[in-house]
């Protein structure tokens, strides 16, 4: 029945608390709110309007319809999403509250769990460092800070684009078990291994959190004031943080939500930020609002210029393909036809465009990001409920962008 309908990377959600909704076309300002309907919008008074849309963007009201439908199918508490065309956001859009029931609207500097889209910023920090002459991402890792099976060693890179050997998410469950994460890493190369260093892709978190020390060594500074001191105030990720305890002292933050935790009537109750991923805060536990994805959106783009392009080029260029990858992604097989891992960032051959991205979900949070550099497109994606709809948003875009599709993805999930 669904031959493109495609990630099913969680099931669908029932009922979730009534939405408000706030949004911009091509208008980045932030004042006062005024209600109309129980809806919230951004007066007209304080919208910037930069222009007519590039030719490019002519789907963005169309979009936007589709965002509203998103958030009328109640799978999800709180969502914020933002399209950027030619290097400048051309939609900001908000949705829903930062806890069900609670009243408190999404904002455009609320926080959200980036999960694994954190590892992006990893990367990119310790491409930063490397441009500063602090390390060199080509040396080998440490066998006492990565042991890995057979006395063998990877060098940063492989570690990087998850070419370590090791098999696939070594140690998760034992972490997700409440075990500790050191004595996890040391445990490493008591494993069979999957391939030789470099020949194979492996996904992994426990393992890539040994780059939080590699980074704190080279910068002289602990890995979230690293982070904030050569990543986020460099390219004007002014709200993010490091962890669920920095998550809970910010003004405004999205609370999780999952399918199985209601209340007698049945509605959405919020649960807990804090994860065994914060143990690995280089793999999964950054907090970004969608501000701070645009921001790192446009940074990754180059059009902010605040990265060097060498640092860019670094990160960017595919180190293997991802056939594992490629088979998850079967029923989008229609669009996506090949993929590989770069340094923190996937690569997609997606009809023929390549585009950079990463997805993350942690207990009750969704993120993503997808880029074309050729272009100075891109699209983020927050939101803080385990349900289905948020991860079609994309396909939909792409059918409308390009034209090139029915942008019926949404409407795929009611014929489930």
């Amino acid at each position: 029945m669904f031959s493109r309908f495609a990630l099913g990377v969680i099931a669908a959600v029932c009922a979730s608390a009534s939405a408000s909704a706030q949004y911009v076309t091509q208008a980045i300002s932030s004042g006062p709110l005024t209600t109309a309907s129980s809806r919230f919008y951004l007066s007209p008074s304080e919208i910037n309007v930069l222009g007519s849309l590039p030719r490019e963007a002519i789907y963005i009201e169309t979009f936007r319809d589709r965002l509203e439908q998103v958030m009328a199918r109640q799978e999800s508490v709180g969502l914020a999403v933002a399209v950027i065309e030619r290097g400048e956001p051309v939609l900001v859009y908000t949705a829903g509250e930062e806890e069900a029931g609670s009243g408190r609207p999404i904002r455009r500097d609320t926080l959200f769990r980036a999960a694994s889209v954190s590892k992006g910023m990893t990367a990119t920090l310790l491409a930063v460092l490397e441009h500063e002459g602090r390390l060199d991402l080509s040396e080998s890792v440490p066998s006492e800070l990565l042991p890995l099976p057979r006395g063998r060693q990877a060098n940063a890179l492989q570690l990087l684009s998850m070419r370590t050997g090791l098999p696939s998410h070594a140690m998760d469950r034992q972490m997700e078990a409440g075990q500790n994460v050191s004595e996890l890493r040391q445990r490493l190369g008591s494993l069979s291994p999957a391939c030789v260093p470099g020949d194979c892709y492996t996904y992994q978190n426990v393992a890539y959190g040994s780059l939080e020390v590699m980074a704190a060594q080279a910068a002289g500074l602990e890995f979230a004031t690293a982070l904030r001191a050569y990543l986020f105030d460099r390219v004007g990720m002014s709200n993010a943080t490091v962890g669920a305890q920095a998550m809970r002292a910010s003004e405004s933050w999205a609370r999780p939500h999952r399918r199985r935790d209601r209340d007698r009537d049945g509605n959405p109750q919020a649960g807990d930020p804090d994860t065994v991923y914060d143990s690995v805060p280089a793999a999964a536990s950054v907090n970004v609002s969608i501000n701070d994805m645009i921001a790192w959106a446009q940074a990754q783009l180059g059009t902010s210029e605040t990265l060097p392009a060498s640092v860019l080029e670094r990160v960017h260029a595919p180190q293997g393909e991802t056939p594992s990858q490629t088979r998850r992604l079967y029923r989008l097989s229609e669009r996506i036809h090949n993929t590989w891992y770069a340094l923190g960032w996937r690569v997609y051959d997606w009809n023929g465009q390549t585009l950079l991205t990463h997805s993350g979900y942690l207990s009750g949070y969704g993120a993503q990001i997808y880029m074309e550099p050729a272009t100075g497109f891109a699209y983020v994606a927050l939101w803080n409920m385990d349900g289905d709809a948020p991860w079609w948003i994309f396909p939909t875009l792409m059918d409308l962008r390009m034209v090139d599709g029915p942008a019926d993805w949404l409407d795929q999930l009611d014929e489930d």
